[in-house]
């Protein structure tokens, strides 16, 4: 039995925490705003690389210090996005002038400011009376993100960036938020660059998440997730197992190990771990599918189904769920109830092979739709030729209809796949032989 079309995706089996975060502010087009505009307010303004370099400088001899990223909320919605933002620039430019800090443009129109010998009360401190002065003179508010020198292994050169990612962490709270860079907003990060495919930038990101929270189940769980995507299936159930340790009514983890286990075919140790995060919420797709797939992949379509009719009552869309049900009937030779879940599964995806096959083989047994079953089997066999049993079925009904030339070439086409079909390839011989 193959396995579905979209379960192909590794990726996608696993449950993974997304951040569910809205964007504050829209890049408004760069057309719109250069640092000309400014320049008749602020002639020796920094632009985002002169600002990085100047800002190493101003904190080259401090033992720590912090960096702050502002960015107005929507401002792509404002009539005056320019005029907004000088405002945001003569404030932070009289603050700067106050608490020695050093202040510049950085990207999507954000502004910066570095702040020697300042820990992270100190940067929130000044985060937050800018903010303050900032809505009431525009009306307007800003986010803000924090970062501070020295935090674990990062470089003096990283704190920038560390304060952009603070910034989309803040993000998550709404308009006028103000975050410091930690584990969540690592972890954040590490969702961006897993959603973007980039696996291993995100494993980057939550290992350095756990050196900030060790005990952050999340973070165990994504980290456990990047490595299953990898297929290095040991460093992945050790961090979903860390997971469990420290929450074991964490649906996720439990699941996202069971997983793993049938990745491994150790279908037994699955189920014992899908029936463990059952027990905490039985209204989970995923774990709905895997539970009877794993079912039926240890030969027990009766408990399959139960969980298999779940997972298309939980996602009617899942061709991969009507798919498997289908199968689970046509082992127990409820043809009608087969038929019925293949056809479903066509509605989703009129070329899943695997539907065409048994849907034709299916008719064929039942000897109606006679065409039909003829042509779904053709185009099983058209789209996925390697596949022996597609084949041998198709022989199967050459076979019936008296085609027997075209029925020994699929019969031996199949067995050169791996498919038993020795019986009937002997019997098409023997019948070919006595009609000659």
């Amino acid at each position: 039995m193959t396995p579905p079309t979209e379960d192909k995706d590794i990726q996608t089996q696993f449950l993974f925490a997304k951040s569910a975060g809205k964007q504050v502010t829209d890049a408004i087009p760069l057309e719109n705003f250069s640092l000309d505009i400014i320049k008749p307010e602020f002639p020796q303004v920094l632009g985002e690389d002169d600002f990085f370099e100047k800002g190493m400088a101003h904190v080259a001899d401090a033992g720590q210090f912090g960096a702050i990223v502002l960015q107005i909320d929507a401002l792509g919605d404002l009539l005056n996005p320019n005029e907004t933002l000088i405002v945001l620039m003569h404030q932070a430019n009289q603050l700067c002038k106050e608490v020695n800090g050093l202040w510049g443009v950085t990207d999507n129109f954000r502004v910066g400011i570095f702040l020697p010998e300042a820990d992270e009360a100190a940067c929130l401190a000044v985060a937050d009376r800018l903010k303050k002065a900032f809505s009431k003179e525009s009306g307007k508010t800003v986010t803000a993100g924090v970062a501070v020198y020295p935090t674990i292994t990062y470089d003096k050169s990283w704190i920038l960036e560390n304060a952009k990612k603070a910034v989309r962490h803040a993000e998550f709270f709404g308009p006028d938020s103000c975050v410091a860079f930690d584990a969540v907003s690592l972890n954040i990060s590490g969702d961006q660059y897993y959603q973007e495919g980039n696996i291993d930038g995100a494993i980057r990101e939550f290992k350095l998440a756990l050196m900030i929270d060790p005990k952050n189940v999340n973070v165990h769980n994504s980290l456990g997730v990047c490595y299953g995507v990898k297929e290095n299936f040991d460093d992945a159930l050790a961090s979903f197992k860390t997971a469990i340790q420290l929450d074991p009514h964490e649906l996720m983890p439990i699941y996202n190990a069971g997983f793993i286990y049938t990745l491994r075919k150790k279908y037994l140790i699955a189920l014992e771990y899908f029936h463990k995060a059952e027990k905490i919420d039985a209204e989970v797709y995923e774990l709905a599918f895997q539970t009877g797939r794993a079912y039926l992949d240890t030969n027990a379509p009766h408990s399959a189904i139960k969980y298999l009719e779940t997972a298309t009552r939980l996602n009617p869309k899942s061709g991969a769920a009507f798919r498997l049900l289908g199968d689970c009937y046509h082992l127990l030779d409820r043809l009608t109830d087969a038929i019925n879940a293949y056809k479903n599964a066509l509605k989703i995806n009129s070329e899943n092979t695997d539907v065409l096959s048994a849907l034709g083989f299916i008719y064929e047994i039942q000897r109606q739709n006679a065409d039909i079953a003829l042509m779904f089997c053709q185009r099983a066999t058209q789209i996925e030729p390697d596949d022996g049993l597609f084949r041998h079925r198709l022989a199967r009904i050459y076979y019936n209809r008296g085609r027997m030339s075209e029925a020994l070439d699929e019969f031996q086409k199949a067995h050169d796949l791996g498919y038993d079909s020795s019986y009937y390839i002997e019997q098409t011989v023997k019948l070919l032989r006595e009609c000659q």
